[in-house]
């Protein structure tokens, strides 16, 4: 695909789980994700974090999960987590809402994607999931620098709640834009 993928009401795109065969294609996607970023002057995803072994990982998890047309090749990929996240526990500010949740995590689309609505779809559709396995909000977190994010975050109607710290993590920069949008 050469010319920039947008988003029409006709299209029919699905969010599915990964395949084991699209990891490669995935990883390369994830390393345009991390250039992209560094472009930016960003720390994050600088530090080998997240790689293909992570997606390896979302994917036997069942969590890691792309948007795609019927046949068609992932347009954008993310992890969706259920369950309480450990890094969510202390925040500078306050959630405004409460468990069960679920959290996007690794969220990025490939390059002929960009700013054309894959991404918010995959927000939309997982929000979908979210609400049948009975989460109450959705929550994610990016870096402060990381504009493209928290402008797609707050087009999808997140609100900032706060700060936080990612634990266990290489990143040089562990502090993190807090986002929640209740379900």
């Amino acid at each position: 695909m050469t010319e920039t993928t947008t988003l029409s009401a006709a299209e029919r795109l699905r969010l599915r789980p990964a395949r084991g065969s699209e990891l490669p294609m995935l990883a390369r996607m994830l390393e345009d994700a991390r250039l992209r970023l560094r472009a930016l002057g960003l720390t994050q995803w600088q530090s080998g974090y997240p790689n293909e072994e992570t997606l390896a990982a979302d994917l036997s998890a069942g969590r890691l999960l792309v948007l795609a047309r019927e046949g068609g090749a992932p347009l954008a990929a993310g992890a969706l987590c259920f369950g309480e996240e450990e890094s969510y526990r202390a925040i500078e500010g306050a959630w405004r809402g409460a468990s069960p949740y679920a959290t996007v995590h690794r969220l990025f689309t490939a390059r002929e994607a960009l700013r054309g609505g894959c991404a918010q779809e995959w927000l939309r559709q997982a929000q979908a999931l979210c609400r049948a396995r009975g989460a109450t909000c959705l929550r994610a977190d990016t870096h402060r620098g990381n504009a493209p994010m928290r402008a797609l975050l707050e087009t999808a109607g997140f609100a900032l709640c706060g700060v936080i710290r990612l634990c266990g993590t290489p990143e040089p920069d562990p502090e993190r834009l807090a986002y929640e949008k209740i379900l």
